[in-house]
């Protein structure tokens, strides 16, 4: 490749994981989320779910080992988070959008 060019991949949504062997995370709704957001999952056991803002700052991260996530995001500021699903050794990451009333 010639000096100063740039070579793009083209991203097409099957290229995300949205599902592990053994886990799946669905989308959080409502998207956006405002004061409340719920995420639906499928693991074995518990697994930890991990917030990150787009710097990769851990906002917010908990054990559950119920299938139905409530995450009050009340006192995130507006923008783009990634929540991370991790159970046995698997992880699946999401996005989602925060705004304010």
């Amino acid at each position: 490749m010639a000096a100063g060019l740039m070579s793009f991949q083209t991203v097409t949504p099957s290229s995300y994981d949205t599902e592990g062997g053994n886990i799946k995370v669905g989308q959080n709704y409502p998207n956006p989320a405002i004061g409340k957001t719920y995420i639906e999952a499928t693991f074995q056991g518990e697994a930890t779910i991990t917030v990150y803002n787009v710097v990769g700052k851990v906002i917010e991260s908990r054990v559950i080992t119920d299938k139905m996530v409530v995450l009050d995001v009340s006192n995130y500021t507006e923008g783009i988070y990634l929540y991370t699903l991790e159970s046995n050794g698997e992880k699946v990451t999401k996005r989602m959008t925060v705004k304010k009333p």
